[in-house]
């Protein structure tokens, strides 16, 4: 099939950022927006065919995909209301702020003809990618451990607006950092398959005045028995996204703030490549592979069963901290 009409829900930083890029990719689809009118109008509203307040509207237009880019709160009663009337839908990370409302959803997709992706945007980056690749070369010897950061400060996120108001901070609509930062756990997923067991520690250290966890310490354990470590935060001033994994044979270092994979033997030379690319690049990588999922029939690189994992992940996570010992995934 042809994609000719798209909606997106949600006009917040993300849904404007996917409304300029679908227009630069193909400049013909034509674009409903679906606001909740609670929100100030916005310029990139020109861009779009028309405007509406309700997914139910949206439909009377014959919509053949969806974004969905509302808070995470939302997400999963919009994607039912979706899915049921044959829309494929990329919806935004993460699928939900709560597992137990997943089910239905699972349910709801399996009987529709449609193709579902989630939005962990960091499987199109090149050198996460190269990254993957040369883990399952089988060249850098056995794994020994693994250690993963990211961390920037939440002020700074969104210039011009008062970052406490903002979806990150408020727990009500699905902020905090555990599932702000669940890109960290997809790629965990991703490189090194889904955990074992997690002991976890959360935290909200007060400096931000925010109502959710800035703060979310880990320690998994694979189920190749390898150890891994992850800090993930909102405090951090000069922002890190790093994956180190330490082998028999050296380290290998996926940086995404360089952009950058280097490989540092025990012995020898080390080596480090640089990949050259903006931000937008790898939405709109996400966004053509969409494309691309709808037209060609094809499987989406990150499934509904992904978005899953890492908000069973999640849940585990939370237990762990809440009741102070290790959980099994």
């Amino acid at each position: 099939m042809k994609l000719n009409r798209i909606a997106i829900v949600g006009l917040g930083s993300i849904g404007k950022r996917h409304l300029r890029l679908i227009k630069e990719i193909r400049p013909n689809i034509k674009v409903t927006l679906i606001r909740s009118g609670v929100g100030p109008s916005s310029p990139e509203e020109n861009m779009a065919e028309r405007v509406v307040f309700s997914i139910e509207e949206a439909l009377k237009h014959d919509i053949d995909a969806a974004i969905i880019s509302s808070p995470a709160p939302f997400h999963v009663s919009q994607a039912i209301i979706l899915l049921k009337s044959g829309v494929h839908l990329l919806i935004e990370k993460p699928l939900s702020d709560r597992l137990d409302d997943l089910d239905n959803l699972v349910q709801v997709a399996s009987k529709s003809n449609t193709k579902v992706m989630v939005g962990y945007v960091l499987r199109h980056d090149p050198a996460a990618i190269e990254f993957k690749k040369i883990i399952e070369s089988d060249e850098i010897g056995d794994s020994m451990h693994i250690s993963i950061e990211c961390g920037s400060y939440l002020p700074d996120w969104r210039p011009g607006q008062d970052y406490k108001k903002t979806v990150s901070a408020l727990s009500n609509l699905g902020g905090g950092v555990l599932l702000e930062l669940s890109h960290e756990l997809d790629y965990l997923h991703w490189f090194f398959g889904k955990p074992a067991f997690v002991f976890s520690r959360l935290k909200n250290s007060k400096t931000l005045e925010v109502d959710v966890e800035d703060q979310a310490d880990m320690l998994f354990t694979t189920n190749s028995d390898i150890p891994v470590v992850m800090q993930i935060d909102f405090n951090r001033r000069h922002s890190l996204r790093i994956c180190t994994l330490q082998t028999t044979k050296g380290e290998l270092i996926w940086n995404a703030g360089e952009k950058s994979v280097e490989w540092k033997p025990s012995f020898g030379e080390a080596k480090k490549e640089i990949f050259d690319f903006n931000r937008d690049y790898i939405y709109k990588k996400q966004l053509e592979h969409f494309i691309d999922c709808v037209e060609k029939n094809i499987q989406p690189k990150v499934t509904l069963n992904d978005g899953v994992v890492v908000m069973k992940m999640i849940d585990s996570i939370r237990k762990s901290n809440l009741e102070q010992k290790i959980v099994a995934l």
